[in-house]
């Protein structure tokens, strides 16, 4: 922007935003599923699969709120995407601006890549384990690695639009699939009991676990509240999305990109506008352009609509499932997904709708973890790339690839050793996997949170800011993710 002065003008609506309300208009909206579609599959692949039956298993349904809870996550991301939706300054430049010598992004850089490894080893377990369960033969350590490497290269020689389709394949075969397991459950879950654990936030904690699982080999009795927030940190958008996130809307050119040819170099210039006034002067005040701006970010709203719901109804689908189909059998046997067995047990989840689905179970656990490794590679670059841009000016003359190459270069030289330790029983895969979730999911998304919010009523000119109705959905997002963290010191 060459003068303080000088307002741009936000470009025209997607013309299926503008046509008049019908059936043919609201299914064309599943168009705008796309960057949710990676979320949901993150989401589904790295902690649903495991986590959510065998909590199931233990708790029953009494920690179905964590579910409910999770809205808070995408509250938050609402709010965070909305401001680069509406002013095309990502947050993260923001923060790397308003703290001094940018400590929050040094801040995300460190917790990253601390715990993106840890999260790369534990999925090579899974994966690997998939794997040899699937074909019956080979080592799992091997197989993990082995497909690990593979999808670093897809991810280093694909583009966006191939990670979008093939996640939104991944996340619709497992999650049909659980749905319908539940529905053909005999006998049926009561609905009841569903709705009411569903909206009891903050109850019905259980104190011990059942004295059947000291039978289970392989199972450790992590803390309940700290197997809470780990689970959680499965089912939130993480800061690894939430981050990711700021560059796939400059990949869709939603918002404010919409019209742009380099949405990246667009960014880059409000910025130095920001930079040069020290503060946002650029933005339309006219009726008709704010009316434009709130169009513009329906886009958003809707895929993360879809993220959630389909987020949602799988997650309460495992734990329902996890509920009736293992732990304590009537025979006396504990089915139980551990360190030593973390995915074979879920395969009742399939079974249990015809013994020959249980083929479609491995084939698409496989799909879904590979899924998880892939999109999580691509993501977690995209996270560390937007954080540490601003902080470290360098990086935006490096290309995204190259950079992209480095930091799986990174990832992985850190991530098999870790999993090899795993192999050799040194680490807990459930622990680590839990922690790590823990952080990326809950404690580091609520500070983010926080700032998101902060700096969206400070910097943001009046007329974009939150409503005050706005302003107080976005604090309940909030709270409702220190709910479990209360647990904790209760």
């Amino acid at each position: 922007m060459s003068s303080s002065d000088e307002k741009i003008s936000y470009p025209s609506v997607d013309p299926v935003i503008a046509e008049k309300p019908s059936l043919r208009k609201y299914l064309k909206y599943i168009g705008f599923f796309g960057p949710g579609a990676v979320v949901a599959s993150l989401t589904i692949g790295q902690g649903q699969l495991i986590l959510g039956p065998q909590i199931g298993a233990w708790a029953g349904l009494a920690l179905l709120w964590l579910v409910t809870v999770t809205i808070g996550s995408y509250i938050i991301a609402y709010v965070s995407l909305r401001f680069s939706m509406l002013s095309g300054i990502g947050l993260m430049d923001l923060f790397a601006i308003k703290t001094k010598k940018g400590w929050f992004n040094w801040l995300l850089i460190g917790i990253m890549l601390i715990f993106i490894p840890v999260f790369a080893a534990s999925i090579m377990t899974t994966l690997g384990q998939s794997l040899a369960w699937i074909f019956g033969f080979g080592d799992y350590l091997i197989w993990g690695i082995s497909m690990s490497l593979i999808a670093a290269v897809l991810v280093l020689l694909g583009r966006y639009r191939l990670l979008e389709v093939s996640q939104a394949i991944f996340v619709a075969v497992l999650g049909i699939g659980a749905v319908a397991s539940v529905l053909l459950l005999s006998p049926a879950p009561d609905v009841t009991e569903v709705f009411t654990n569903l909206f009891s936030i903050g109850q019905n904690i259980p104190e011990n676990y059942p004295a059947w699982v000291d039978n289970v080999e392989g199972f450790q009795k992590t803390p309940i509240s700290l197997a809470m927030l780990g689970y959680l940190g499965t089912l939130t958008f993480t800061l690894i999305t939430l981050i990711g996130y700021l560059g796939w809307i400059k990949e869709k050119k939603w918002g404010i990109f919409k019209d742009s040819k380099d949405s990246h170099a667009y960014s880059e210039e409000l910025l130095s506008s920001f930079k040069s006034d020290g503060k946002i002067t650029y933005l339309p005040t006219s009726k008709e352009e704010l009316k434009r701006s709130r169009h513009l970010l329906k886009p958003l709203l809707i895929d993360l609509i879809f993220a959630f719901i389909i987020v949602a109804i799988v997650s309460c689908s495992y734990m329902i499932a996890g509920d009736s189909l293992l732990g304590l059998q009537p025979n006396g046997d504990v089915l139980l997904p551990s360190d030593i067995d973390l995915l074979s047990q879920q395969g009742r989840i399939f079974s249990n709708m015809a013994t020959w689905l249980e083929p479609l179970f491995k084939i698409s656990v496989f799909f879904a973890l590979f899924g998880t490794v892939y999109a999580g590679f691509e993501a977690g670059t995209r996270m560390l790339f937007e954080t540490g841009k601003t902080i470290i000016p360098k990086m935006n003359n490096l290309p995204y690839k190259r950079f992209m190459f480095f930091v799986l270069l990174y990832i992985l030289s850190l991530g098999i050793p870790l999993a090899i330790l795993m192999y050799l029983g040194l680490f807990s895969v459930l622990l680590m996997l839990s922690l790590t979730l823990m952080f990326l999911g809950v404690f580091g998304v609520i500070i983010y949170g926080a700032g998101a919010i902060y700096l969206s009523q400070k910097v943001l000119p009046k007329q974009y800011k939150l409503s005050t109705v706005g302003l107080i959905i976005a604090l309940i997002g909030l709270t409702l993710l220190l709910i479990p963290v209360v647990n904790l010191f209760v």
